[in-house]
């Protein structure tokens, strides 16, 4: 669908098990039922499998990993309050081309297009899935390879995931200059630590805070490139663990709509999933 002029195209990345689907999945649950800053605009192509994880919520289950080997997009159509609409867009969802990208240097035509045209970049990292580095400055990079190595049997990288990230981002802004002329200026950005959950943080933390502990070089590049147009939020999709085969009685009785939270810039939980794509 063609975008009018009162539009914005939201970019959600993020590596496998970030928790990209069942965040979509969520959102999709929420803007559907009027809950929130959005509302459900249009059927998706995509919208087939986004109800699927939804019906797996519905019945207190975990939504699942996406298999490696998708090579295909999850898409949500919005509208927020003010009639503004919003297209909330997570290319290749199994998180396969990201790692390609980095490794490779090598931008997809896609991701190219993604890139130049989004207003705004959701970059999810589950924290919880690598170690915890808080002299990442100061170690030397083979050290910290190993560790990141070790720390990813299934699906090891080769960098760090600070340094993955700020390669992925350096990738995509140099992708977005050359492609448009003129130029824009770099898409509203949001760090994600996603399964917040699974931290073990105390309620009055701030993402932020969290970000600068274990994520050092990757907020210092956010904080200096975007300035202002840059923050760090915490999500719990889910709102706590799931299984894929025993259900959870309180998604049963409550529903998915009542589950999952976000931890604002200002580190208060909010039940609004939707505040991270709608524009402020």
């Amino acid at each position: 669908m063609e975008l009018g002029r009162e539009s914005r195209r939201v970019l959600v990345l993020g590596s496998a098990a970030a928790g990209k689907t069942t965040f979509l999945v969520q959102l999709h649950g929420r803007v559907s039922a009027g809950k929130g800053e959005l509302r459900a605009r249009t059927v998706s192509a995509s919208l087939s499998a986004i109800e699927e994880g939804y019906k797996r919520l519905q019945q207190g289950l975990a939504v699942g990993h996406t298999p490696h080997g998708t090579d295909t997009s999850l898409s949500l159509a919005a509208v927020d309050l003010d009639g503004r609409l919003v297209d909330v867009s997570v290319p290749d969802y199994a998180g396969e081309d990201l790692r390609s990208l980095v490794h490779d240097r090598r931008v997809p035509d896609r991701w190219r297009s993604e890139a130049s045209s989004s207003d705004q970049w959701l970059l999810m990292i589950r924290l919880s899935r690598y170690p915890d580095l808080p002299d990442l400055l100061v170690r030397p990079i083979g050290e910290l390879a190993q560790a990141s190595f070790e720390s990813e049997e299934d699906d090891p990288y080769e960098l760090p995931v600070d340094m993955w990230a700020v390669e992925l981002l350096q990738a995509l802004l140099h992708t977005r200059r050359v492609d448009s002329d003129p130029p824009p200026p770099p898409p509203r950005l949001t760090l994600v630590l996603s399964c917040w959950d699974e931290l073990g943080e105390s309620p009055e933390t701030r993402p932020s805070d969290v970000a600068r502990r274990r994520l050092s070089l990757l907020h210092s590049f956010c904080s200096s490139t975007w300035g202002g147009s840059f923050e760090v939020a915490g999500l719990s999709a889910q709102g706590k663990p799931l299984d894929e085969n025993a259900p959870a009685d309180d998604y049963l009785d409550a529903g998915p709509q009542q589950m999952g939270w976000v931890v604002t810039a200002g580190g208060e939980r909010n039940p609004d999933l939707t505040l991270l794509v709608h524009s402020r």
